[in-house]
């Protein structure tokens, strides 16, 4: 079903007619006219449009939706955090709803949503390496380049080292809970993680520079030979 249904859709894809560095800048420019939209009929016509889209996308390419789903729940955690600071005030010795955080709240809902939905279009079919290739294009100090590598480079191996020592704990024993003995092992985790994530940003930039990555100014060398 899902075949046929895809052989009649129109064959739309960002990176037909977009290199990756422009859809970054596009992007950066879409999510600066984003967050001053205050207009609830706008954001929720635009947010309609952005998730027909991107389902569309998805079964033309009949990629799976879990991933996607994973991130979306982490967002709406967060949106769910906001209402619960936007939502309430405290006047004298009371609490009650507060109107003005309500509308503020579902403002920051429609264009968060807006946003998440725009970057996963912006950057559809864009890989880590396709990324970092289309951030060294872009006029950015060397600094931010550097950093935006480096984070963009070893988040991954930082992520699976992390479920490899939470396999590692389970598998000697250790039951977290509220209790002293579970604060001491956290720590250690946690200074074990960032010993690792250390060693790891030292190798993955030297794996870089050998790569061709250069972080240093050009003019740095022709200054010295002079």
């Amino acid at each position: 079903m899902n075949k046929n249904l895809s052989h009649c859709l129109p064959h739309f894809s960002p990176s037909s007619f977009l290199a990756p560095h422009w859809r970054l800048i596009g992007l950066f420019f879409w999510g600066l006219i984003i967050s001053v939209l205050t207009d609830f009929a706008y954001l929720i016509g635009l947010n309609a449009v952005l998730i027909l889209t991107f389902a569309i996308l998805l079964l033309r390419s009949q990629k799976s939706l879990s991933p996607y789903c994973k991130r979306g729940i982490a967002l709406l955690i967060f949106i769910a955090l906001i209402w619960a600071t936007l939502s309430w005030r405290i006047e004298q010795n009371r609490i009650e709803l507060n109107p003005q955080g309500i509308l503020l709240a579902e403002i920051l809902t429609l264009r968060m949503n807006l946003l998440l939905f725009s970057l996963w279009l912006f950057l559809w079919n864009i890989s880590d390496a396709v990324l970092l290739q289309a951030l060294s294009k872009l006029p950015l100090p060397k600094k931010l380049l550097q950093l935006f590598i480096l984070t963009v480079r070893y988040i991954a191996l930082l992520s699976k080292l992390r479920q490899k020592m939470d396999r590692a704990m389970r598998a000697r024993g250790f039951c977290p809970g509220v209790n002293r003995r579970t604060l001491y092992v956290i720590a250690q985790s946690v200074t074990l993680l960032l010993i690792h994530a250390l060693l790891k940003a030292e190798t993955a930039q030297i794996a870089l520079k050998c790569r061709g990555f250069q972080f240093t100014q050009k003019k740095e060398n022709e200054n010295v030979v002079r």
